[in-house]
């Protein structure tokens, strides 16, 4: 199974396989970037547009003007940015709490979702809990607090969208890691227990070129991209 020369297509492939998406990096590799146009791309995909994306803003303000520089010399803009619903709508997530009881809610039978919903982002999913950690000393706390948010959120997000058909994209954190000897998201190894597509975009080239790493069911695939006013650019592939 190989990617096409159209990224975009070859990752809609391996959708088919599996339906949950890791984009991790350092800031200013574009994950924000790389997202948006995975949604719009697939949002408009073919026409009639009917599908629609819940945008979970965990800590970072939802990117409007960004979506407007991608999109907007695109008659299908204006869809696109009627069918992502942004939550909370105003301020993203401010603490650890708050994201626990807005995933919960999203996930209840008796909640409303946005129709023919099919993707679910959440950015960025472990910040929170990355400052909730820094409170607790004992590592049996540590280790409660994690087997807690993967039986709250992690577990139920993917139990929601798989049951739903629908796709969930993880957008990371990174930090380095002595034993992998490169940038892996923060808490990799809960992330780790989970089969998904993982997208790795590095800065190791240059500014202004840089690595895209698809890794899925123990085959990578590599890239050089650049970040321009129309987002991701793709130089090669190998």
């Amino acid at each position: 199974m190989l990617l096409e020369i159209d990224l975009f297509s070859g990752i809609k492939k391996l959708l088919t396989y599996n339906n949950v998406i890791s984009i991790s990096g350092e800031s200013g590799t574009g994950k924000t970037t790389f997202a948006l146009q995975l949604i719009g791309r697939y949002l408009t995909w073919e026409e009639p547009f009917t599908d629609t994306c819940v945008w979970i803003q965990a800590s970072e303000m939802f990117p409007f003007r960004r979506l407007t520089q991608l999109f907007g010399q695109k008659k299908s803009l204006e869809y696109i940015q009627e069918n992502i619903f942004v939550i909370p709508p105003h301020i993203p997530i401010h603490t650890y709490k708050q994201q626990t009881s807005l995933i919960q809610h999203l996930l209840e039978p008796s909640n409303i979702v946005p129709p023919s919903l099919k993707f679910v982002v959440i950015d960025n999913i472990s910040h929170h809990l990355r400052y909730k950690l820094i409170q607790y000393n004992n590592p049996k706390d540590v280790s409660s607090l994690l087997d807690s948010f993967y039986e709250t959120q992690l577990m139920p997000l993917m139990l929601f969208c798989k049951q739903n058909e629908m796709i969930l994209i993880m957008i990371h954190e990174v930090t380095y890691s002595p034993m992998y000897q490169c940038n892996r998201p923060f808490f990799y190894k809960l992330y780790d227990r989970i089969d998904m597509i993982n997208i790795v975009l590095s800065k190791v080239y240059s500014h202004k070129v840089r690595a895209l790493q698809i890794i899925y069911d123990e085959t990578e695939w590599n890239f050089k991209y650049s970040i321009d006013p129309n987002g991701i650019s793709i130089k090669n592939q190998s």
